[in-house]
């Protein structure tokens, strides 16, 4: 691909993708899978109602922040950035109604084990772990933001967040052999470093572990990724929520890809 293709679509095409996706995407009725309707009616339909006021206000705070801090974007662009954080809260924390998606789902399935790749400042994360019986893994490419991720869990009392810092090229080799029930893959929005990344982590996979993927539509190369992930043989289901996509390996279930409205 090209070097355009590495940059993010614009706003107005992304608005327009999202109308097209919302007018074409499914609810539960007509949905004949029992895996996409349970999905549909105990996470979809239920997430609107875990929002959390007090990592909402960790939130507010971080977007309110004028502290100005040196980090590295391994994700998106590989480059250094000077920035306050609240531009970076603004810019890079899934909004609160993704989030509590993601915790209903970690809930729902009775996640023990949870992988996230790209902490940012530790919101989602802190959704992810507001069940205390589950065990959050998280990796973040640069020191400077996973310590302020840190402050936000002291500061709603998170204890069972571990953090790992340091190149996902690096760090993810070193997992061991834990399995994982859940896994998040947001830390790299390029092609071949996400396809990489979800091989890569099979080993920590078993064939009920839901993987999670970030901004498919971000750009025409996540899309791509998007599109190579559902032609896998070794992917069963996925749903595409447009700023997330949800997979499912279980190879007793019928390959289909759905489309939701969210």
């Amino acid at each position: 691909m090209t070097q355009d293709e590495v940059k993010p679509y614009s706003k107005l095409k992304i608005t327009k993708a999202y109308l097209s996706y919302f007018i074409s995407g499914k609810t539960k009725h007509g949905i004949h899978s029992p895996t996409v309707y349970d999905f549909i009616e105990n996470i979809i339909d239920k997430a609107y109602k875990s929002k959390s006021k007090s990592i909402e206000n960790e939130r507010t705070r971080l977007k309110k922040s004028k502290q100005v801090i040196d980090f590295k974007d391994y994700g998106k662009y590989g480059n250094i950035f000077r920035k306050n954080i609240s531009d970076i809260a603004r810019a890079s924390l899934k909004s609160a109604k993704y989030a509590t998606l993601l915790s209903q789902l970690v809930k729902y399935y009775k996640a023990k084990r949870v992988l996230e790749v790209g902490t940012s400042l530790g919101i989602t994360t802190a959704y992810l772990a507001q069940n205390k019986d589950i065990l959050v893994d998280t990796y973040e490419g640069d020191h400077t933001v996973a310590n302020l991720a840190q402050g936000v869990w002291n500061q709603l009392g998170l204890t069972n967040v571990s953090s790992i810092v340091g190149n996902f090229d690096a760090t993810l080799s070193e997992i061991d052999d834990v399995i994982y029930d859940v896994i998040y893959i947001d830390g790299n929005h390029k092609l071949d470093p996400t396809l990489r990344y979800f091989d890569q982590l099979q080993k920590n996979a078993s064939e009920s572990t839901v993987f999670i993927f970030d901004d498919i539509h971000y750009s025409k190369q996540m899309e791509e990724a998007w599109k190579q992930i559902k032609e896998m043989s070794k992917v069963s289901i996925t749903i595409d929520l447009f700023f997330l996509g949800i997979v499912f390996m279980d190879p007793t279930l019928s390959k289909q890809n759905f489309i939701l409205r969210y």
